[in-house]
C-alpha cells in the first residue's frame, strides 16, 4: 500500500518537474511559442507614406523637424507592442496618421500557422525593417536642405511678426502654406523618389516571401487582405 501510494507522489512529482522545467524552457526561448507576439512593431509595415509623415510641419511655437523616432527607427522593426493609442506616440505626426490595416501582425494571428511558418514570417519581417531602417535616414539627408530653407523662410515671417508688420494668425496662415510647398518639394525631389522605390521593391520582397511560406486558404485570405491595403506605390 505505501509502495503504491510512493509511486503515485513519485509520477505526480515527475510530471510537476517536467511542466516546470518546460515552462523555464519556454520562457528563455526566444523562439518558443511564448515569444511569437504579432502585435509588436517588428510586423507593422514602414511604407514612403510613414517616411513623408516623419516630417513634422513648421508651426509658429517650432521648426519643420523630422521626427527623431522614425529617424532612429527606434520603434519600428522593435519587440515592443504597437497598436492603436500608444500613449507615448500619440501627437506625432507619423504615428497619427499610421494606417494599422497593414499591420501584418494582426493579420497573422487570424491564421493558423505552424512553428516553422511563425519563425519564418519574423525573419522575413526582421529582414524587411533591417533593409528599411537604412533607407528611412537616406530620405532624411535627401530633403535636410530643402526643411532647412524652410525653416529660414518661416524666421522670416516670424521676424515679422516680432516688427508688427503682420499678426500672429496671419503668419500662421503663412506658416501652412509653407509647409504645403515644402511637402510638394519633398515629394518631388528625384532622390525622394529613388528611395520610394527602394523601399517599394523591399515590400514587393517582402510580400513575395510571406506568401511563399503560406499554404493552402492561407494565400487565398492574405491575397484578400494585401489587396485593402493601400498602395503608395503605385503611382
Amino acid at each position: 500500500m505505501k509502495a503504491s501510494r510512493f509511486m503515485v507522489l513519485f509520477a505526480v512529482l515527475s510530471v510537476g518537474a517536467a511542466l516546470f522545467f518546460a515552462a523555464c524552457n519556454d520562457r528563455n526561448n526566444v523562439s518558443g511559442p511564448r515569444q511569437q507576439d504579432f502585435d509588436v512593431a517588428q510586423f507593422a509595415i514602414i511604407d514612403f507614406t510613414d517616411v513623408k509623415n516623419g516630417v513634422e510641419d513648421a508651426t509658429i511655437e517650432s521648426e519643420m523637424t523630422f521626427n527623431s523616432t522614425m529617424l532612429d527607427y527606434t520603434v519600428m522593426g522593435s519587440e515592443r507592442p504597437f497598436g492603436p493609442g500608444h500613449d507615448k506616440l500619440r501627437g506625432m505626426r507619423w504615428y497619427d496618421r499610421f494606417d494599422f490595416g497593414k499591420h501584418l501582425g494582426f493579420f497573422f494571428k487570424q491564421l493558423n500557422l505552424t512553428h516553422d511558418q511563425r519563425m519564418d514570417l519574423r525573419n522575413l519581417a526582421k529582414t524587411f525593417h533591417t533593409n528599411t531602417k537604412p533607407l528611412v535616414r537616406q530620405f532624411h539627408e535627401a530633403n535636410k536642405s530643402i526643411m532647412q530653407d524652410a525653416n529660414a523662410k518661416r524666421k522670416l515671417i516670424m521676424d515679422d511678426v516680432k516688427a508688427g508688420n503682420i499678426t500672429r494668425e496671419e503668419a500662421a496662415a503663412r506658416i501652412n502654406d509653407l509647409n504645403q510647398v515644402t511637402r510638394e518639394l519633398i515629394e518631388a525631389n528625384p532622390a525622394s523618389q529613388t528611395i520610394k522605390a527602394a523601399m517599394c521593391a523591399e515590400r514587393d520582397i517582402l510580400f513575395a516571401g510571406v506568401r511563399a511560406v503560406l499554404q493552402g486558404d492561407q494565400i487565398t485570405k492574405w491575397e484578400n487582405w494585401i489587396a485593402k491595403i493601400k498602395d503608395p506605390c503605385i503611382p
